[in-house]
Order: structure tokens, then sequence, then C-alpha cells
């Protein structure tokens, strides 16, 4: 990735995740000279990194699934979606198709009602269904989510457990190389790269953005700047002067994803899928042949870990997070066997109340936000990109998004995405109990 110090430019990126590397892509392909500016040593070395890399659709509102299922093409054929072939090794998309499993908070209509509008193709599936594709899942309800150290955690189950299937899911197998392969893509359009770097300040004149100052002492100056920090973003959009008229902002999260033997017979290809269960509170997914990669949703029973500081937090798996999820597991899956030591990863997500990203213009003209990814996001990095373009260019040529929002139409499917639905002055919504909505 080229380094060089740039002191001009159209428009900087602060963050090299992929949220920010897909912002740059969009930003370079139209022509713009672009500076990514990140504090780590190369791309996608932060929350990116540590992420399941999850590609699913089911959300609960209607332009998320819109956003998320155009997304999900852009990951099938990520080649033809960035029209390039990194020299170093390109991501691979490996299909697992999902089944959300029921729970008593969140009902499944919530989610085949959106599909049925736009023609998302899934199947309900009772308990014998589930049990006889899925054979290593026990389909019983078990819930609500409870803690292990809730005596209720145990008691038997005695209900059937149903949910939906559909196929438009899977993951990739290297978030990191997604954040590397979009960067690579930037560059070949032109876009520089500075990491090691921390922004300090963002420079403003007269209720405009002209640039920002890093930590080296050194000025880039350009009339956009965009905001992908991930876990920092708030903190500079506290440094912008842009948060007083946010009805939506972000802070860091802790949180860790697990990684157990996966038991026999749920493999990839075999009768493993990604799994969203409602009903305990957390989510799996075969890794390969053989393991199984465990993370939260973050169900209400669930203490939260919030950090006041994103450049310092322990990324060791503690054993108090590590069995409250496998323990989840070994309730769902029967024949799992839990290891003794915690393997896993701590991390952090950009986390809003309504578990909804942020993307739009902010109150400090010239500077845009692309925050609040809230762990679930990942996917939606091709949109982020698209969204990001449209709102920058919309703002210049003299349209006014906040009271005319811009709509965004969609580049694989039919249908348009609201970006009202992730405004930083939308009105919030706390009724979804956990981040798989949005």
């Amino acid at each position: 990735m080229p380094q060089s110090p740039v002191d001009r430019c159209d428009a900087i990126v602060i963050g090299a995740g992929i949220i920010g590397a897909a912002v740059a892509l969009e930003l370079s392909r139209a022509g713009r000279s672009v500076l990514v500016v990140d504090a780590g040593a190369a791309p996608g070395m932060g929350s990116t990194g540590a992420s399941s890399a999850i590609i699913r659709v089911h959300y609960s509102k209607r332009d998320s699934v819109i956003a998320a299922r155009d997304c999900y093409y852009d990951w099938l054929s990520w080649s033809d979606y960035l029209q390039f072939e990194d020299p170093i090794g390109m991501i691979r998309f490996i299909h697992t198709g999902a089944l959300v499993l029921d729970g008593a908070d969140t009902q499944r209509r919530e989610f085949t009602e959106v599909f049925d509008s736009i023609g998302v193709t899934y199947h309900e599936l009772n308990a014998d269904a589930i049990a006889e594709r899925f054979p290593a899942l026990d389909p019983t309800v078990f819930g609500p989510p409870r803690l292990p150290e809730d005596d209720g955690f145990w008691r038997p189950g005695t209900e059937p457990l149903g949910g939906f299937y559909y196929e438009d899911a899977g993951y990739v197998d290297d978030p990191q190389l997604a954040a590397h392969n979009l960067c690579s893509a930037a560059a070949e359009h032109g876009a520089r790269f500075l990491f090691r770097q921390q922004v300090t300040q963002i420079m403003a004149r007269r209720n405009r953005v002209v640039g920002v100052r890093l930590a080296s002492g050194a000025e880039v100056l350009a009339p956009v700047v965009v905001n992908a920090a991930g876990p920092a973003s708030d903190q500079l959009n506290v440094l912008a002067g842009a948060t007083k008229d946010m009805s939506v902002r972000s802070r860091p999260l802790r949180t860790e994803t697990h990684e157990v033997p996966a038991p026999a017979g749920f493999e990839i290809g075999a009768a493993g899928t990604f799994v969203t269960d409602l009903d305990l509170g957390f989510a799996f997914r075969p890794h390969g042949s053989r393991r199984l990669h465990i993370s939260s949703i973050e169900p209400e029973c669930d203490p939260l870990d919030w950090v006041t500081d994103p450049w310092s937090f322990d990324p060791a798996a503690t054993e108090q997070f590590y069995y409250r999820q496998t323990l989840r597991a070994a309730r769902r899956m029967p024949s799992l066997r839990v290891p003794n030591r915690p393997v896993g990863i701590g991390a952090l997500y950009d986390v809003t109340p309504d578990w909804t990203p942020i993307f739009d213009r902010s109150s400090l003209d010239g500077f845009y936000l692309a925050c609040g990814t809230s762990g679930n996001a990942f996917k939606l990095a091709p949109m982020a990109g698209r969204a990001l373009l449209a709102i920058i260019t919309g703002t210049e040529t003299g349209l006014n998004h906040d009271d005319e929002p811009t709509r965004l139409k969609a580049t694989r499917v039919d249908g348009e995405i609201d970006l009202a639905k992730f405004s930083r002055l939308r009105p919030l919504d706390q009724t979804s109990p956990t981040n798989v909505i949005g």
C-alpha cells in the first residue's frame, strides 16, 4: 500500500477498516483524490479483523433488508464488485445459509413480513423439520435468554422450537483481507494511505471542515472528511464539534467471539449453517470443517462492557464470557464438548442505541459520518461506500439531505434504500432487544 504523506487532497477518510475502505473505493472511483488515515499498521487491523464477517439479510426493517441483500450479491461476486484482483489474494465467500430460531421477545414475523414484501425466499420450519435438517441441534425452547448462573438457565425444555431458514447467507473467510482488497482496489484509482497515524484535530473554518491534523504534527487539507473510525468515531465527532444536533450517537462496547471444536454433523456442506438463536441469545456458525465460531447478539440479560477509552482494552478472551456463550451452545447442541481453556478474542463494537449504523452528513459542513456500525454492519460495507458518495455528491450540489434524505437505488436488486433510516437525526427505536434487528 502507498503510504507517502500527502498535504492536500479532495477527501480524507479516517479509518481503513471495512467501512472506511469501501468509502475510499467509491470516492476514488468517482475521480477524487483520496487519503485514508488509520492508526493501525495495515487495513482492517482493528474491529474489522476481529469480525465474525457474517453476510446475512435478516433484519426487521425493510431498508436494512434491501441494503443487505444488495450487498450479498457484491460479496458473492467480489471480483466483479471490486473490478480488481488483489495480488496478495482475494477473500472467499463461504455459503452456509441461515437458520433463525424463534425467540420469546422477537417473533419470526418481524423478519418474514419484510422478506415477503421484497421477495426473499425462505422456509418456515417446525421442530421436527429442524431436527431432520440439522440433527446436531436440539429444537427445544430453553429461553428466554438467561445467564448460566440463573437457575432458570438449566430448566428442562419442554416446548418445541420453530424458526425459518433461507439460502442467502454465509461468511467471509478473512475479514482483514476483505479490507485489504478494498484498499488495494482504491489504490488502483489513486487513493493513498497513511498508517500508524492518529488524527488529533478536525480543522474547520466558519463551520466548514478544511482538513485534519495528525499526532505527528502534520496537516492534511481537504474539503471533505469522512469519519469511519469505528470505536473511536464518537471521539472524533466530539473533536469536530459535530454532536450537538445528533439524536443518535455511538460508543465503544467490548465483546468477544469464541471457537470450539464443532460437534459431528455440523460442518459446511453437510448439516452446518449460520444460526441466530433468539431463544438462547447468541449466534454461531461452522468455521471451516472442524470448528464452531460463536458470537453474541447481546440479549437483554447480558451485562454490557462499555469502554471509555477505545485505544485501551483487553483483547484476551475471558472465562466468564467464554462459558456464557459456550454453555448456551451446549444447550442447543447436546453433543458439543466445551474445552476448559477459553479460545477466542475480545474486540470493540461501535454501538448506537438502536444497533443501526449512521451513514450521514454532520452539522459541520464537509464532515461526514460512517460510524455506529454496532457489530452487524460488516456485510453492508459496499452499500456504505455508495451511500456516502451519494450523500457527499448531493450535498455538494445543493441538496439538503437533512430535510429531504437521499434515496439510494440498489445496484443488484430492485428497490431503493431510504438513507433517513441511517440518519444521525432519526428518532430512536430501542424496542429491539438484540443487535440482529436494525
